[in-house]
This record gives structure tokens, C-alpha cells and sequence, in this order.
């Protein structure tokens, strides 16, 4: 049997058990009409671990002090915080 490794913590993997992540969450690239976003094979240890940084860190609103109420961040903005809470995990985990 081939085995495969996570992009992450590198460990082997069986190539069934491979699990596709889309940095960009594949539902907001669709609906910007933009391509996808870069995908890693991960572990599923690593899979639950990223998405838990997501869960954590990704906010979709923010404080605007003009208005003073918080507002839904744009689709550009969306893309580049998932891009920047991915970055952080992978230098957390030490990975490149």
C-alpha cells in the first residue's frame, strides 16, 4: 500500500485517508466567481486542528468606529483573513 504524508506534521498517511483542505473555504471562493483557493493534504489530526484555529480566530464582522457598530467584512476581506489565520497555523505547527 502507497502511503502519502501530511503536508503539516508530515506523518504518513494512507492515501484513502488523505483529507483535502481548501484554505479559503471552497463556498466563499464560489461565490466571489474567484478560483479556488490553494488546497492542502492534510491528516485528519491536523484537519480538526485547522479548523479549530478557523473556528477561533476567523471573524466575519468588525467594529467600525465611524459608524460605530459592527459591520459583515467583505468577501476580499474574508479571503485574506482565512489566508492570514492559515499562514499562523502553519507557523505554529512549524510546517512550510
Amino acid at each position: 500500500m502507497a502511503e502519502g504524508k501530511c503536508q503539516v506534521c508530515k506523518n504518513s498517511v494512507d492515501p484513502e485517508d488523505i483529507e483535502i483542505h481548501h484554505i479559503v473555504p471552497k463556498d466563499l471562493t464560489d461565490d466571489e466567481g474567484i478560483p479556488e483557493s490553494q488546497i492542502f493534504k492534510l491528516c485528519s489530526d491536523c484537519h480538526k486542528e485547522v479548523h479549530a484555529w478557523y473556528t477561533a480566530r476567523v471573524r466575519h464582522t468588525e467594529y467600525d468606529d465611524k459608524a460605530q457598530r459592527f459591520r459583515n467584512k467583505s468577501s476580499l476581506e474574508m479571503i485574506n483573513e482565512y489566508q492570514k489565520v492559515f499562514s499562523d497555523f502553519m507557523k505554529y505547527k512549524g510546517a512550510r
